[in-house]
């Protein structure tokens, strides 16, 4: 068997649906036309131990200029420090590592929204947070 020892590093405690906001219009139009504009927003604080990183994930979808779907979703996960890490920037940590635990379930939501609104999965596609954090 393994030693599997979680002594340090970072830990999940929570993660909170926060917002979830989904319009769209009545008659939706499908096609190599329609244009996805993705904007996501990250805002992360520290207190001690604790690293708050709070992901806001926008998503307009656009036929020929009209707005065709808005979805607005915002999740909180909390993390806590463990042992001695040999990371030392928790922000950078948010931004980064915490940006991209929170993102699959961001995606998940919208997936599943999407699905249940009758228009077809809108799949986000991955996110390299380390690029987009510079």
């Amino acid at each position: 068997m393994g030693n599997n020892k979680l002594e340090s590093g970072f830990k999940i405690t929570n993660l909170l649906l926060v917002e979830s906001h989904f319009s769209r219009i009545n008659n939706v139009q499908f096609g190599e036309d329609a244009k996805n504009d993705v904007e996501i927003n990250t805002e992360v604080s520290v207190n001690g131990s604790s690293i708050i990183v709070a992901e806001e994930v926008i998503l307009v979808q656009k036929y020929h200029e009209v707005e065709q779907v808005n979805i607005k979703v915002k999740m909180i996960g909390i993390f806590e420090s463990i042992g001695e890490s040999i990371i030392r920037d928790f922000n950078e940590f948010g931004k980064v590592n915490g940006a991209a635990i929170i993102f699959p379930f961001i995606r998940e939501h919208i997936t599943n929204i999407t699905l249940k609104s009758g228009i077809g999965a809108i799949i986000l596609p991955p996110v390299n947070f380390t690029n987009a954090s510079k």
